[in-house]
C-alpha cells in the first residue's frame, strides 16, 4: 500500500465539562472558548486543500469541534448557510471515535436530539448506528471493546484511504477525545491539546493495523 497517505488526529475543543472536570454534564456542548479554538483550528490547521474525509465522533464537543474547525474543507453540503466549499471534503459520523468511557460527560444524545441540534446536515444521507448512544455491546467502555472499535476503525480507515488515491483530496481526518486517541492511533503516549493536532504519514501491516510513520507535524498539548 502507498504510504503517501496522511492521517491528522484532532482533539476536541473546550467542552463546558472541561474547567471544573465536571463528568455529570451529559454530552457537553463547547463553551465560548472551545467555539474560538474551533475557528483557530480552521485558520491554522494547514492541510485543507488534501483532507477528503473528516471522520467526527458524535457527540456535540466533536462534531461542533469538526464543523467549525474544517469549515473550510468540507462540503457545502454539510452547511446551510454557504459555508463549506464545492467538491470538498465528505463528513462521517462514526460511533467507533466517540469517547472511551461511559460517564454522562462521554455519552452522546439520542440521533432525534443531534438532528434538531445541528439540521443542516444532510441527516437523510448519512448512516446512523442504531445501538449510539448506548454504551453496552461494542460500545462498552471496556478495554477490550475500546481496543476493538480501535482496530476495525484502521481496517475500514485503509478501504477508505485506498478509495481515494490518486485524487487530490485524499488526507484522513479523525476528531475525537483525548482518552481514545490510543485507540485510533495505537500509540498511547500521544496527547493532543484541544481543537489542536497531530499529523501523520500511514501505513498499514499485514493484519491491516495502523503503522504510524514519524510524526511530522504536531500540535502539542496546552
Amino acid at each position: 500500500m502507498s504510504s503517501n497517505f496522511r492521517l491528522h488526529i484532532i482533539r476536541h475543543a473546550e467542552g463546558t465539562h472541561n474547567p471544573r472536570h465536571d463528568t455529570t454534564i451529559l454530552d457537553p456542548e463547547l463553551t465560548e472558548a472551545g467555539l474560538q479554538q474551533s475557528k483557530a483550528l480552521c485558520h491554522d490547521f494547514p492541510f485543507k486543500e488534501d483532507v477528503g474525509l473528516v471522520i467526527a465522533s458524535p457527540l456535540r464537543r466533536t462534531l461542533k469541534t469538526a464543523l467549525l474547525g474544517f469549515e473550510g474543507c468540507l462540503d457545502k453540503q454539510f452547511y446551510a448557510n454557504k459555508s463549506g466549499i464545492e467538491h470538498g471534503a465528505t463528513l462521517l459520523l462514526e460511533p467507533d471515535v466517540q469517547a472511551h468511557s461511559a460517564r454522562p460527560c462521554d455519552t452522546g444524545s439520542e440521533w432525534s436530539v443531534l438532528k434538531s441540534e445541528f439540521p443542516d446536515l444532510p441527516w437523510d444521507t448519512m448512516e446512523l448506528d442504531e445501538v449510539f448512544p448506548a454504551k453496552t455491546g461494542r460500545y462498552a467502555p471496556e478495554r477490550e471493546f475500546l481496543q476493538q472499535r480501535g482496530w476495525d476503525l484502521q481496517r475500514r480507515m485503509k478501504e477508505q484511504f485506498l478509495e481515494m488515491e490518486g485524487s487530490q483530496r485524499k488526507d484522513i481526518v479523525v476528531v475525537t477525545h483525548g482518552g481514545y486517541i490510543k485507540f485510533v492511533t495505537g500509540n498511547g503516549g500521544l496527547g493532543v491539546g484541544q481543537a489542536k493536532w497531530a499529523s501523520f504519514n500511514v501505513t498499514f501491516d499485514e493484519e491491516e493495523k495502523l503503522v504510524l510513520g514519524g510524526v511530522f507535524l504536531i500540535r502539542a498539548r496546552v
